[in-house]
C-alpha cells in the first residue's frame, strides 16, 4: 500500500510541474489522453455517431449568362508596358539612363540622376525654410547639451559638471608601461623588455 501511494504521489507531482504549451493540460496529461484514445475501442466499435453529426451541403451551381451570343468583351490587361501606372523594373530603369547619358554625352549641361542620387552628389540647393528646418532637426539630434536635457534618461545638468578635484582630461598613464613596471618590480622579464620603445 505504501509503495502504490508514493508511485501515485510521484505521478501526481510530475503531472502537477510539466509544462503545458499553452493547451491548458501538462504533458503527462495529454500523453495519458493521447495513449488512452488509441487504446479505446471506441474506433474500432463502428460508432459513427460523430459523423452524422456534420451536415454537408452541396456547392451551388455556377451562375451562366443568359444569352452564350453576346459575351462582354475581356477586360484589358492592367499589367502592361503602357500603362503609366506600373512601376520601372531595373532593367527598363537601366537601359533608359543609359539611352539617356548615350543621347546627352555631348551635352556638357546634363547631369546624370545616377551621378546626382549616388554618394558623389554635389551641394543641393536648399531654400531658406528647408534650410531652417534642416538646422532645427540637426539641433534636435544631437543630445547632450550641458546646457539643457531633453530626455529623462539624459543625465540631469547638474551631473555633467566634473567635480573640481576630478582628473578631468586626464588619460592616466599606458597599461603597458604599468605592467612592464609591476614585471620589473617583481624580477620577471618579458620579450617586450628588449623592445626599445
Amino acid at each position: 500500500m505504501g509503495v502504490s501511494a508514493a508511485c501515485a504521489a510521484a505521478l501526481l507531482s510530475g503531472c502537477m510541474s510539466a509544462p503545458t504549451y499553452g493547451t491548458d493540460k501538462t504533458a503527462t496529461e495529454q500523453l495519458f489522453e493521447d495513449v488512452t484514445g488509441i487504446i479505446s475501442t471506441e474506433g474500432l466499435s463502428g460508432d459513427r455517431s460523430r459523423e452524422a453529426a456534420i451536415a454537408y451541403k452541396p456547392r451551388p451551381e455556377l451562375v451562366k449568362p443568359a444569352s452564350l451570343e453576346v459575351l462582354p468583351e475581356p477586360q484589358r490587361e492592367m499589367a502592361t508596358a503602357d500603362n503609366s501606372a506600373w512601376p520601372e523594373s531595373p532593367e527598363q530603369r537601366r537601359a533608359r539612363l543609359r539611352a539617356e547619358a548615350t543621347e546627352n554625352q555631348d551635352n556638357f549641361n546634363y547631369r546624370s540622376p545616377i551621378v546626382m542620387g549616388g554618394l558623389n552628389a554635389g551641394p543641393v540647393d536648399l531654400t531658406p525654410e528647408q534650410r531652417a528646418e534642416l538646422e532645427r532637426r540637426k539641433r534636435e539630434r544631437n543630445q547632450g547639451d550641458p546646457d539643457s536635457r531633453k530626455y529623462l534618461s539624459e543625465p540631469p545638468v547638474g551631473y555633467r559638471v566634473p567635480n573640481a578635484t576630478a582628473a578631468a582630461g586626464d588619460l592616466g598613464e599606458d597599461e603597458w608601461k604599468k605592467e612592464k613596471r609591476g614585471k620589473k618590480a617583481a624580477g620577471k622579464s618579458s620579450w617586450r623588455d628588449l623592445l626599445p620603445w
